[in-house]
């Protein structure tokens, strides 16, 4: 799979689906390697989609064993913009 670089002024507007599924990856072995004991048991996050509220959730999950929902809102993706 070939993914061309799209950039609109310095943010990145593609991605690529195996570094995505690697920075995930790694994001949870480093928050299983900093287990916390004191943390939310249930944590819903708004917003989980991408940067902070997905690490939020990778944090709460893997790190404190919070049971944990996520909500975001993804827009298709066009000819003209990838999918949110």
């Amino acid at each position: 799979m070939i993914i061309q670089p799209k950039t609109r002024g310095f943010i990145c507007t593609t991605a690529h689906p195996e570094g995505c599924r690697k920075i995930v990856s790694e994001s949870i072995e480093h928050a299983k390697a900093h287990k916390s004991e004191c943390g939310a048991k249930k944590v819903l996050v708004i917003g989980a989609s991408m940067g902070y509220g997905l690490s939020s959730r990778i944090a709460a999950a893997y790190s404190s064993g919070a049971s944990t929902i996520g909500i975001i809102f993804d827009k298709e993706g066009s000819e003209k913009k990838p999918a949110s």
